[in-house]
């Protein structure tokens, strides 16, 4: 299912309205789940909408709390979430109707309704696209600020091989609202002193053999840094764009002492199959996994560099 006048249906529809996003979020799922809240408070101010999970976003901090029967009442949309288990919050079976909204390779049609567009450079582009034109609606610009951050993140200012010419008109029909392009710009990627010494210390740490750069933190590697296993394994983007680089991962040891790891890749150079084979996914270029023991671990890596080696 990818008509979209079938969400926007369901939302008119429905007075009470929860909006879900994966574990650990990133950018592009607190982007889209807060822009597609902002926009239909905005549009249906009648309308009860809430913005669930357990974990918060670094930029973007906050969460509703909201009971049972609230949600039991409710449409639940689910935003950047390609399997079930990744939800944060399993309470969006309770939902009256579900649709889901994702970017990732299809794995899971967990929803009533699935929009998903694995082309698609984010999620956010994906919630603009489809919000985009509906007689009576438009974009304010909190629902703006939110979706363009999204897919400022997921892009990494729009340099990644997912961009597309939707992309862009999703950004200008965003950016037509006034917000502004710059301050956004330097709340997504400006960073912390102690982000600064941690990607200082992380570029000392990159071990690279043929094409595959790769880094494995232990706990006291990022602990000493004051940040979380997450937040470091968000710095991935710190190996971004080195020309002798076709694969690179970082992995960190997580609190059960195994690793989890994000992988990225040039295209050409696939790695989501490879997560899969540990339980992991997501797109062609840029993947994760989670829970490898030193087994696990040093077979994945080797699994990429035959991944290299095959391609050349």
């Amino acid at each position: 299912m990818n008509d979209r006048k079938v969400i926007i249906d369901e939302i008119m529809a429905h007075d009470v309205i929860t909006i879900f996003r994966h574990i650990r979020p990133d950018g592009d799922a607190a982007g889209s789940q807060l822009g597609l809240k902002a926009w239909i408070e905005y549009n249906f101010p009648q309308k009860k909408v809430y913005a669930l999970g357990k974990e918060t976003y670094d930029i973007y901090p906050f969460v509703d709390e909201v009971d049972d029967k609230t949600i039991e009442e409710s449409l639940a949309i689910i935003t950047d979430t390609s399997n079930k288990e990744r939800i944060d919050d399993d309470r969006w079976k309770r939902a009256k109707v579900s649709i889901k909204i994702d970017h990732h390779p299809i794995v899971d049609e967990y929803a009533s309704y699935n929009f998903t567009d694995p082309d698609a450079a984010s999620a956010c582009e994906l919630v603009t696209e489809i919000l985009d034109g509906f007689d009576g609606t438009s974009f304010n610009k909190k629902a703006a600020h939110y979706l363009y951050s999204g897919i400022l993140t997921d892009t990494l200012s729009f340099k990644t091989a997912s961009c597309r010419a939707k992309t862009l008109k999703s950004a200008y029909l965003l950016a037509k609202t006034g917000i502004s392009l710059n301050e956004i710009s330097e709340e997504v990627f400006s960073q912390s002193q102690k982000i600064f010494d941690f990607r200082t210390y992380l570029r000392g740490k990159v071990t690279y053999d043929n094409g595959l750069a790769y880094v494995v933190l232990d706990k006291e590697d990022y602990d000493k840094f004051d940040i979380s296993d997450s937040t470091a394994r968000f710095q991935i983007a710190e190996l971004n764009g080195v020309k002798d680089f076709l694969i690179w991962a970082l992995f960190t040891k997580n609190e059960k002492g195994l690793y989890d790891g994000s992988l990225r890749s040039k295209k050409g150079y696939r790695v989501n199959d490879i997560a899969e084979l540990y339980g992991g996914g997501g797109h062609d270029n840029a993947a994760g996994v989670k829970d490898l023991n030193n087994d696990g671990l040093n077979d994945i890596l080797l699994k990429l560099k035959e991944r290299i080696v095959n391609m050349l």
